[in-house]
């Protein structure tokens, strides 16, 4: 039989040769190891499948086709072709053939899925189906087309029925685990690098530019450069500098003159410590310069714990880069596609929908110099399986990632994603800087008793030997005087309730924050001062971000111009919010939630005498406490040692003992890697022992379990509020959409309008999932709620609705 082997398309208008030889060119520019190149040659040669071809012709009439994926059928043909060709492979491979021959097959299998766990890398019902339809083929030219039109020299080989579950198997297991992470890693790159050069292939009318790479990354580098070189210029040549501004650039130079000594000694990754209100975000910025002006090429992932504090980066890098930088999380805006959007309504261009698809594009990959981004994005692409997720991972090679707040992470993930990053920077060639006030112990002690498969020592083989190097003589600046900026004072008694908080605000002579653990307490204290005819403002996650954001500027002007003010908020107020108060009143907490809290008193220090921080113990109308109730499990040692180690009148110079004190007590006590998955307790370092990357893939930085049931509710802004309305609308069109263009543009749209929906969408949790905190209205989209009675939402209260209030954070 003759096959007219140049017909073979991998999509409407491209050859399946030209197509096939992209992917394994892009690919290979990420990453080029012979392993990525069997699978970018296997991954679409299923598309012969006549079936698929027929798809594929719009004029095709026959009716059923049968039998018409590929990607199966792409991955048996890499069984049929090894089975004639194993000296070959073995030449490639080496000893590791087994297991590299074996991720070859998941990452064809699975290229348009994601990465399964390796005790199962074929599903039974879709085997079957490939089965049957290959006992129905007289021949298909697999092999010939592998050898003439991609230029592979093997031994002819036949698609046939054949046993192969010997090769489908995980019968490696013990062999994966003598190198775990190495095989770990070398999988979820190579699945990510092909998955990301088979949609930019596809798409490469719309997105053949790269721009994480050579030229623009150095434009971008430069600018910083400059930038940052006339802000220093300005500071130093500032008349009447505080001790503040002194001691802050002696940090930034400190912490820069020590990065340059040990990027010379080959180290990857740094911890900064430096006390609150230090300026660690300009210090950060210029430890990336310095790696950038020695390690030319890299660009910088800048990545935060809430969206509520973005923002404020977002400004200061904006100060410095102007545009050139973007912002990525699930509420970010997007102008550039707006911009597009908008010209595409008016007058639809092809130009302009290229540009659409290409900033589309750079978003979903990262393919950007500058990224700012949070945890949640950062931290789940590591351990990702996700297709969506991991295109993102190719352009973590060659960054410079900025962590800031790192002590917001779960205690028990403090280790494990430090040595995860020591790892992963010198597989990727990247570097990393972990920031706060507040810095874990990121070290940790070998213990015999713990199970093979569950040791951090094995699985990050070196990492007690070369942990995050700190850059900072951190000590002598959290002794100096300017940052000794507060004092800590245990009310008496020290456990009140909210009568007698409120008693005690009210005879406040100062401006105050209070900082309470529960959204509950602070909506109940709002309303006693009220009721005692205090003014206050409220601040906590059921006022939607927009409300937020302008809660805090107008706050800000308040305290700026001497105006008594009262804020009452719940935790969103601690990390990174630039906000200054004379006083400052914490509910009991863990001790890095206390010294964040009380890094909001007196910051700038501009007091004649140190800002007071009162630390109490709220309880319940029943006598029971809110703190226990809310920091549960291991988390109540937590605030045991809150309350053995924080003395009445202990000054700010006088905790950096305490809290090392209490990172050593996380390290010593905490299970390293345990976290709960899908309700289940698991241990990270176990699954990547266990190659379980769709166990690992379900890892969420947030535990919603722990919070209760999620409910969202967008609140509109007024009744003839269209916006939720119209992303129904561009969801039905997507949907209903045939064409490509159409398609993707609305898609695109409906996208950038969520992101509006989200800006007026607030997150409600209740314990028991039956008592729906609101009416809504009927209809329910995009798992979000519409508000039904507009008079539950106001600017000063947020959300108001009694009937929950027992049952929520």
């Amino acid at each position: 039989m003759v096959f007219d082997l140049d017909a073979y398309k991998s999509h409407p208008d491209k050859a399946l040769e030209k197509h096939i030889g992209g992917v394994a060119q892009k690919a290979l520019k990420r990453q080029s190891t012979t392993l990525v190149n069997w699978a970018a040659l296997f991954h679409d040669l299923g598309k012969i499948n006549p079936n698929f071809q027929r798809k594929l012709d719009p004029n095709y009439k026959g009716g059923r086709r049968g039998y018409d994926e590929h990607a199966y059928l792409s991955a048996w043909a890499w069984l049929c072709f090894m089975s004639k060709n194993l000296e070959l492979v073995k030449a490639h491979f080496g000893d590791d053939i087994r297991i590299k021959a074996k991720i070859v097959l998941t990452i064809i299998a699975k290229h348009h899925g994601n990465l399964p766990n390796f005790d199962l890398l074929l599903k039974s019902e879709p085997t079957e189906r490939l089965r049957k339809f290959i006992s129905t083929q007289s021949y298909l030219p697999l092999s010939e087309f592998l050898e003439h039109k991609l230029g592979v020299k093997h031994q002819p080989f036949e698609l046939l029925d054949q046993d192969f579950s010997r090769l489908i198997a995980f019968t490696e297991k013990e062999a994966w685990q003598t190198n775990a992470l190495h095989y770990f890693f070398e999988t979820q790159y190579s699945f990510a690098s092909l998955i990301e050069a088979d949609k930019r292939d596809a798409g490469d009318k719309y997105v053949e530019d790269y721009y994480h790479f050579e030229s623009t990354v150095q434009e971008n580098q430069e600018q910083l450069s400059v930038s940052l070189a006339q802000t220093w210029a300005r500071l130093n040549e500032k008349a009447g500098k505080s001790e503040l501004d002194i001691l802050r650039t002696a940090i930034r130079e400190e912490a820069v003159d020590n990065l340059k000594e040990h990027l010379t000694q080959g180290q990857r990754v740094f911890t900064l410590t430096a006390p609150t209100g230090a300026g660690k975000t300009f210090t950060l910025l210029a430890l990336a310069n310095e790696i950038q002006e020695q390690q030319n090429g890299y660009g910088i992932i800048y990545a935060l714990p809430f969206l509520s504090i973005t923002e404020q980066v977002e400004k200061i890098v904006q100060g410095f880069l102007g545009e050139a930088f973007l912002t990525v999380s699930s509420k970010a805006k997007n102008k550039q596609l707006d911009d597009l959007i908008e010209k595409l309504d008016i007058d639809p261009q092809d130009e302009d929908f290229k540009d659409l698809l290409k900033q589309d594009f750079i978003s979903q990959t990262f393919d950007h110099p500058f990224i700012i981004t949070t945890f949640v994005q950062f931290f789940e692409t590591l351990l990702s399986n996700r297709n969506s997720t991991l295109l993102k991972l190719p352009n973590f090679s060659k960054r410079i990632f900025l962590l800031d707040e790192i002590q917001a992470l779960p205690p028990r993930l403090y280790i494990f994603f430090a040595a995860w990053l020591e790892a992963f920077c010198k597989r990727a060639d990247s570097y990393a800087v972990l920031s706060t006030a507040t810095m874990p112990n990121m070290s940790f002690e070998q213990k015999s008793y713990i199970p093979d498969q569950k040791k951090p020592d094995l699985l990050f083989k070196g990492y007690l030997k070369n942990p995050p190097q700190e850059i900072l003589d951190y000590k002598k600046y959290f002794e100096a005087t300017p940052f000794n900026r507060y004092q800590i004072f245990l009310t008496s008694p020290f456990e009140i309730d909210l009568p007698q908080l409120a008693s005690l605000i009210e005879h406040q002579s100062s401006s105050c924050l209070i900082i309470l653990n529960t959204i509950r307490d602070s909506k109940e204290l709002y309303r006693l001062l009220r009721i005692k005819g205090i003014e206050a403002h409220l601040l906590n996650t059921h006022f939607i971000p927009s409300d937020r954001k302008k809660k805090i500027e107008l706050i800000k002007e308040q305290l700026a111009s001497n105006e008594f003010t009262i804020l009452i908020s719940t935790q969103l107020i601690e990390a990174g919010v630039d906000i200054d108060f004379p006083v400052v009143y914490r509910d009991l907490c863990p001790l890095p939630s206390l010294i964040q809290s009380a890094g909001r008193c007196n910051r700038n220090k501009k007091l004649p005498s140190l800002g007071k921080v009162y630390f109490f113990h709220l309880l319940k109308d029943n006598g029971k406490s809110g703190a226990y109730a809310v920091y549960r499990n291991e988390a109540k040692q937590f605030l045991d040692f809150s309350q053995s180690y924080i003395h009445n009148g202990i000054e700010e110079k006088d905790l950096l003992g305490v809290q090392e004190n209490f990172f050593k007590f996380i390290a010593n006590n905490l299970m390293i890697g345990n976290y709960e998955i899908d309700q289940e307790e698991v241990n990270l370092i176990e699954l990547v022992n266990n190659a379980a990357f769709e166990t690992l893939g379900k890892f969420k930085l947030i535990n919603e379990k722990a919070f209760g049931f999620e409910f969202q509710y967008y609140i509109p802004l007024s009744e003839k509020d269209n916006s939720y309305n119209l992303a129904v609308e561009l969801l039905e069109k997507t949907l209903s959409s045939r064409d490509f263009k159409s398609k993707r543009q609305w898609k695109i749209q409906l996208s950038q309008q969520l992101k509006k929906v989200l800006d007026r969408t607030i997150t409600i949790r209740v314990f028991d999932p039956v008592n729906i905190p609101a009416p809504a209205n009927e209809k329910e989209y995009f798992d979000i709620k519409v508000l039904a009675n507009l008079d539950l939402y106001n600017f000063e209260e947020g959300f108001i609705h009694d009937s929950v209030e027992n049952s929520f954070l």
